[in-house]
């Protein structure tokens, strides 16, 4: 549910900080952590709720790694000669 909510979310509010992403994911870490680690077993509503969480932030941080593989293969590019007005259009063009 947490990544079909995120789509719209990133296409009518755009993507949020990049620490906030990683604040999104460590309610569902953290209680996975504390259920492997101890007797404890999470609740469905809590499961519903950090699963939500960490799939909206699943969809932001796939976009944050997007436009990290774009800028690096910018710089690959603009290291091996390619001209760099061209990479830097290109870079633009594909959302980097």
């Amino acid at each position: 549910m947490g990544m079909i909510l995120g789509i719209p979310i990133v296409i009518f509010w755009g993507c949020p900080r990049f620490e906030i992403v990683l604040a999104m994911m460590v309610p569902l870490i953290f209680d996975g952590f504390l259920q492997k680690l101890t007797p404890y077993e999470s609740g469905n509503i809590r499961r519903l709720i950090t699963g939500i969480l960490f799939g909206t932030a699943f969809i932001f941080a796939f976009l944050y790694f997007r436009r990290f593989c774009i800028r690096t293969a910018g710089m690959i590019l603009k290291l091996s000669g390619v001209d760099p007005d061209s990479v830097e259009h290109m870079i633009k063009s594909l959302g980097g």
